[in-house]
C-alpha cells in the first residue's frame, strides 16, 4: 500500500520538530551552564539532530518531498505560551515536548496498516528517546531538581496546560488533512 499524503505530512512535521529541537538545544549549549548540564544538553542536541536525519532519509526513501517550511510543534507551543527565556521554562518545555513525542510516536507506531519502514524508524527513535531518559534519573529531572521547586511547579502547570491545547489542536488538524494541502 502506498504511503499517504497524511503520513508524509506527519513525517515532515516530526522531522521539522526534531530539527527545531536540535537547534534549540544547540543554542542552549552555547550559553553559560554547568559542565554537567552542557554535556547533557549537547548530547540531547545530537539525539534530536539524528532523529531529524532519520526522518529526512525516510521521507526520501518513501518517495516523498521533504518540506523544510512546514511548521513545528514548538511553534504551536510558542503561540500559546510565548518563547521561553528562563532556564526553568526551557527545561520544563523540553520535558513536556519529550513526553508529547513519546505519546505521539507510540500512537503512530500502533496505527493499523502503517508502512513497515515508517514503523521501523519511529521504533528506533522511540528506543533512543526511552534510553536517554524518562523518570527521576533522566538529566532533565536532575537539572530541574536543582532549581527552585516553586518555579518548576509553576512552569510545569503552564506548559502542561498548553500541551493539552496543542495536542488537541494538532489531532484535529491531522485528522482533517486533505491530499492537496498535505505538504503545505
Amino acid at each position: 500500500m502506498p504511503v499517504t499524503d497524511r503520513e508524509l505530512w506527519i513525517l515532515n512535521f516530526f522531522r521539522n520538530s526534531e530539527l527545531h529541537g536540535a537547534m534549540l538545544m544547540g543554542h542552549l549549549a552555547r550559553t553559560p551552564q554547568t559542565p554537567e548540564l552542557l554535556k547533557n544538553i549537547t548530547r540531547h542536541c545530537a539525539t534530536e539532530a539524528h532523529h531529524a536525519a532519520l526522518l529526512t532519509e525516510l521521507i526520501a526513501e518513501l518517495g516523498g518531498t521533504v518540506d523544510p517550511m512546514l511548521g513545528t510543534i514548538q511553534q504551536h507551543y510558542a503561540q500559546d505560551g510565548g518563547v521561553p527565556t528562563e532556564l526553568v521554562d526551557l527545561l520544563v518545555l523540553s520535558e513536556t515536548l519529550e513526553q508529547r513525542v513519546l505519546i505521539t510516536y507510540r500512537q503512530q507506531v500502533d496505527t493499523p496498516g502503517l508502512d513497515r519502514r515508517i514503523r521501523q524508524v519511529l521504533e528506533e527513535i522511540l528506543r533512543e528517546e526511552e534510553e536517554h531518559g524518562d523518570g527521576e534519573d533522566c538529566w532533565l529531572e536532575q537539572a530541574l531538581g536543582r532549581l527552585p521547586a516553586d518555579q518548576v511547579r509553576a512552569s510545569r502547570t503552564k506548559w502542561q496546560e498548553i500541551d493539552c491545547k496543542v495536542a488537541a489542536h494538532l489531532e484535529r488538524h491531522v485528522d482533517t488533512i486533505h491530499p492537496e494541502e498535505a505538504l503545505r
